[in-house]
Formats: structure tokens, sequence, C-alpha cells
């Protein structure tokens, strides 16, 4: 009896240890496996849904800012010549008191101030850990293109009344010209052309900021960010805190931006090939904006002289490459 029960002592203890090998070998825990990466957790459809339009408005605005100088000078200049050789047809868009152009294109510099204010006032906030100068330093570039657009504008209703001239006699007001029916005849800089490669290339530099933004909350969460980058324990708080609450609120605004910017290119397309302008002041007017963009984005910026507004994504966090 002793071996018999000896026997079956033996043979629980051997099938309790058999169990307890079985059950740890055939399901280990995913954290200790090695050579195979976990099972990532179900994606909800609301953050896939908010994935796909961040990857479609990076596909809009990420585009290198060289190239849509190249796309945007070569479509004015093709357009034109194609705008003088053949007769588009009557259309919606070819009246220019269409909604398009009364209610966006003409207030074009409202609508995109408005959203890069917005855009710059959060992704700073940001960065640069809520420190209210460096915030206010950033968002004085639009200041700058608000000055250009200005001086632009005005400069070229000055140009054109004082160059040109009406076809009636003794006519020498272009307002008192057009109300008596005549045509005045000058050098009629295209505003609209001015106005909406200005924006473009405007928002495509200030969107630069949201290209590595995921590299923020590597960054912010690294140990060692104290040693790499000149920033205080409270610095990392606030930046963590305003990551967290603000990121929601920039890509709404970067959403919003993508669709501006959709809407500009079209606008400019439809003032390139329909006759509101001749070729020579549609060019004239797509190098001005070049080379404001130019002045700004290219030398200003990047003096580094102190009253200056730095560039985008400028800070002591040092996320993103600066040009």
């Amino acid at each position: 009896m002793a071996a018999e029960g000896g026997t079956r002592e033996g043979n629980s203890g051997f099938t309790r240890r058999h169990f307890e090998y079985v059950h740890s070998t055939r399901r280990p825990d995913r954290k200790t496996m090695t050579g195979k990466k976990p099972i990532p957790e179900p994606t909800h459809v609301g953050h896939f849904a908010v994935m796909l339009v961040m990857k479609i408005c990076r596909s809009v605005l990420l585009i290198d800012t060289s190239v849509k100088i190249g796309v945007y000078l070569i479509g004015v200049m093709v357009g034109s010549v194609l705008c003088d050789l053949f007769a588009f047809p009557r259309s919606f868009f070819s009246n220019k008191r269409n909604f398009f152009n009364v209610f966006f294109v003409k207030m074009g510099w409202g609508w995109t101030f408005t959203l890069l204010l917005l855009l710059i006032f959060l992704t700073s906030s940001v960065y640069c850990f809520g420190r209210w100068n460096e915030v206010r330093r950033h968002m004085m570039r639009l200041a700058v293109g608000t000055f250009w657009w200005y001086l632009c504008t005005k400069s070229f209703e000055f140009i054109d009344s004082t160059v040109g001239q009406c076809t009636k006699l003794g006519i020498n007001s272009k307002i008192e010209c057009v109300r008596s029916g005549r045509e005045w005849i000058g050098l009629d800089i295209s505003g609209h052309v001015f106005l909406l490669i200005h924006c473009l290339l405007t928002i495509s530099e200030e969107v630069k900021v949201f290209k590595d933004w995921k590299k923020i909350g590597e960054m912010l969460y690294d140990d060692e960010l104290k040693e790499k980058r000149k920033v205080t324990e409270g610095d990392i708080s606030q930046g963590r805190l305003s990551l967290k609450t603000l990121t929601p609120f920039i890509k709404a605004t970067v959403a919003a931006l993508a669709f501006i910017v959709i809407l500009w290119e079209f606008m400019l397309l439809v003032s390139v090939i329909y006759r509101f302008h001749t070729l020579p002041q549609k060019i004239a007017a797509a190098f001005i904006a070049v080379l404001c963009w130019f002045v700004s984005y290219r030398i200003l910026f990047r003096s580094k002289i102190p009253w200056l507004p730095p560039q985008p994504g400028d800070s002591s966090l040092s996320y993103m490459k600066l040009a």
C-alpha cells in the first residue's frame, strides 16, 4: 500500500508539474516574449478617421516650398499663354462677383491670417513651453506678412492710377473713367495672383512646425531631456500639459488650412485662365509674391536679429531641423 500510495503521490506530483509546465510555455506573457512584437490594440473608428484626415492634410500641406514656387510660377506662365491663345468658355467662376471670389479671395489674407495666427499661437505655446515673450515673437511673423500684403496691394493701385490713362480725353481718374463707361489703360498688376501666391507660400512655411509634431511627445518624455536641452523641470511639465491639451485643436486648425490651400490653388487657377489680367500683369504679380516670401523666410527670419521674428519652430526644444 505504501508503495502504491507512493506511486500515486509520485504520479500526482508529476501531473501537477507537467500541468504547470505546459501552461507556462503555451501561454506566455506578451511582455516577456522575445523575437515577436506584441499584437497592437484594435484601432477605434474615430481614431482611424482622424489618422486618415491628417494623412491627407500632410499630403496637401507638407510639400516643399521650393517645389510649390516652381509649380506656381510655371502654372501662371503656361496658364496665361493658354488664356491668350484660347478663349475659355464662360462659367460661374468667370464672373468676378461669384461667391468664392467675393467671400473668400477678396478677404484671402484675412482668412489666412486668422488660421495661421491660431496655428502659430497653439504650436508655439507647446514648443516654447508657454513662454509668452517667445510665443509673441513667433506671432510677429504675420505682422511682416501683413506688411507685404498692404504695401504691395496699395503699390499696385498707385502704379496703375499713375501710369494709366482713360480712353476719353480730359479724364485722369480711373474711377471717373470707369463710371463714364470708358476703359482705363494702365499697368494693373494682378492683385489676385499676388494675394493667392503670397497666402499659399506663407502657409507652406508655417505648417512645417507640424511635420515632426510626434517628435515633441517623444522628447518631452525623455528622461535625459534636461541634459540634452536647456530646459527646466517646469518647462517639461508645462510642455507635456500643453501638448496633451492643445494637439486636438492644432489638428483641427491644420485640417482647416488644408481646405484653404486647396481653395486658394483652385482660385489661382481660375484667376490665371480667365482674362482678368494680361500675361505680364499676372507674371509680375507672381514674381513679386515670391520675392516677398524670399526676403521674409530666407533672409529676415534667418538673420537671428533679436528684434525680428524667428523661424517657425525655433525654440530651446529644437525638435525640428531649421534651414
